[in-house]
């Protein structure tokens, strides 16, 4: 990935999320490894994040859709690459966190067949967020 990238993923992701901080390109460079994305051109149009939280657990983070690429595919396409890195790293159970008005992506994650587990409020937010989870591997 490089700095153009970066910068990209960043405007992107304080553009369409709701965050306590607001992310900048070195905060993106410095976990470059955890991104996935798609480009159009020399344009970001969509990118997800996704990492190991404990041996059996991976998490997707700030799934997010540049507003003229919305509903075209890219959202379940990068869920489904989140899910083969995940996989590929041993994970059992993939997950993510769900602001509970973002329908959107309450969609795509049921579309991606996780489902949900529970709520708790985030005081930092002031948002309900839905925890959603899919169990990707059953073998030991």
């Amino acid at each position: 990935m490089d700095t153009n990238i970066a910068l990209q993923i960043s405007d992107l992701i304080n553009r369409r999320n709701e965050l306590v901080i607001a992310y900048d390109a070195k905060m993106i460079l410095d976990s470059g490894e955890n991104y996935l994305y798609e480009i159009k051109g020399e344009k970001l149009i969509a990118y997800v994040e996704v990492k190991k939280v404990q041996w059996y657990q991976w998490e997707i983070s700030h799934l997010s859709v540049d507003e003229n690429f919305e509903r075209q595919g890219f959202g379940r396409q990068l869920v489904a690459r989140a899910e083969e890195k995940a996989k590929n790293g041993g994970a059992k159970i993939l997950q993510c966190t769900i602001r509970v008005d973002n329908e959107g992506s309450k969609h795509v994650f049921s579309i991606c067949d996780f489902v949900q587990v529970g709520r708790f409020y985030n005081s930092n937010t002031g948002n309900d967020v839905e925890v959603w989870q899919k169990v990707i591997s059953l073998q030991q």
